[in-house]
């Protein structure tokens, strides 16, 4: 929201470094003019100078500190108020106890009372504007109108009518007009803020959207397209008997069915089984954990349900490593533990679906030199050229999301590592 106003508050601070600069002008040029009058009245000899000291001490500021805009705004309006307000009483009170009438003595006080509550406008946030511009005429015209509806013959002067009429009814209807505009503003403020929650729930659903899409297309790639694949590639060598080709495609329908209703169930899932669907993660075998306990349980439970499936070379595996160490982050959300745990599940489904060969399987998640290293490492025949490249890319965008690294290669002495990093606290 900060981001989305700057560019107001930028517009705002140049229109009041043009205020500040121009009233500053108009007090020097007001001082300068007091001082070439041959018997000046005190009033005017303090105030203009005063002013002008003021409104470029904060003019200076502005410049220098842009973050100061509301504290220079409502100091320099102070300032100009009880510039107008004292002059007002004091030149009130001097015609109502000598002779000095009032039309003849006063200043030019309502043209600067009008640039005020315009400056007022501007300056103000909605929801203090019309007490403060109330509050400012009655202090300003309370005293003149008085003054005037106790001496007629003053009243019915052009000088008197001027004033009655400013002060009274002219100003009155400023008041009306600023009530409008403020409630106008309301209105748009409103308008504005809903827009923008429309908008973040546009960007939110898009978001989901686009997650419940990523989702679906790991769960079939580590679930029906892995038994695919397996199933293609027996066919093409071997020659299959129907009884069993039949048995590898019911099989197959039932993941797919299977794939199917969990997403259905994420799409429109039942009040009370929403956040259940959230914290839960369905592996491709079928079943569903929950993401609301410690990752290194996650990782384990992973490894031991997915090394039960049935792909070819998990059952040429005669020595399997595994340790998890434990892995406490606060900022480790269910999302992060949903990724990390299908990336293992994919990483040891190559193993079962491509290392052949393989006798040796090494799982681990270790702490070192501030980083937590997940690696999956075989002694099978190592990586064929092209080989799961959808699932090197996902894992680069699972590393970069982590701020870690990914890599996946062949080893020299045979097999592969497909090792995932990120830094961690220190534990």
């Amino acid at each position: 929201m900060s981001t989305i106003l700057e560019p107001q508050n930028r517009l705002k601070r140049r229109v009041t470094l043009a205020i500040l600069s121009l009233a500053m002008m108009a007090a020097t040029v007001a001082t300068f003019l007091h001082r070439l009058q041959p018997n000046p009245h005190i009033v005017d000899l303090i105030a203009p100078p005063l002013l002008a000291i003021a409104f470029f001490i904060l003019l200076i500021r502005l410049y220098k500190k842009p973050d100061s805009l509301q504290q220079a705004i409502n100091l320099a309006l102070l300032g100009a108020v009880l510039f107008v307000v004292v002059p007002s009483w004091l030149f009130t009170i001097e015609a109502a106890s000598s002779q000095a009438t009032l039309v003849g003595s006063l200043p030019p006080l309502t043209s600067a009372l009008f640039v005020l509550t315009m400056v007022m406008l501007i300056g103000m946030r909605p929801q203090r504007l019309a007490i403060a511009t109330i509050v400012t005429w009655i202090a300003i015209a309370a005293p003149i109108l008085a003054y005037l509806s106790l001496h007629p013959t003053e009243l019915i002067t052009s000088r008197g009518l001027d004033l009655f009429i400013s002060l009274g009814p002219a100003m009155g209807i400023q008041i009306v007009l600023i009530l409008f505009y403020n409630r106008l503003q309301d209105m748009v403020d409103r308008l504005y803020t809903e827009r923008l929650q429309y908008y973040a729930q546009i960007v939110e659903r898009q978001a989901i959207r686009q997650q419940a899409i990523e989702q679906a297309f790991t769960q079939i790639h580590n679930g029906p397209l892995q038994t695919l694949a397996l199933l293609l590639r027996d066919v093409q060598t071997e020659q299959m008997p129907s009884q069993q080709l039949f048995q590898r495609l019911e099989e197959l329908n039932l993941e797919i069915r299977a794939v199917g209703r969990s997403l259905t169930d994420e799409v429109y899932p039942d009040t009370l089984e929403t956040a259940t669907s959230e914290q839960t993660l369905r592996l491709g075998e079928g079943t569903c954990i929950d993401l609301n306990r410690p990752l290194h349980n996650l990782l384990h439970e992973v490894y031991v349900l997915t090394l039960k499936r049935n792909l070819p070379y998990f059952k040429t595996i005669k020595v399997k490593v595994r340790n998890f160490a434990p892995l406490e982050q606060n900022n480790l959300t269910l999302e992060m533990k949903r990724d990390l745990c299908l990336w293992l599940e994919e990483a040891l489904c190559n193993v079962g679906k491509h290392a052949e060969g393989t006798t040796r399987i090494v799982v681990t998640g270790q702490h070192q030199q501030g980083k937590y290293i997940l690696k999956v490492q075989d002694n099978g025949a190592g990586l064929k050229p092209g080989q799961e490249q959808q699932g090197t890319k996902q894992s680069e965008v699972l590393a970069k999301r982590l701020g870690g690294q990914f890599r996946r290669e062949s080893l020299p002495k045979g097999g592969a590592i497909c090792e995932l990093s990120w830094s961690v606290e220190s534990v």
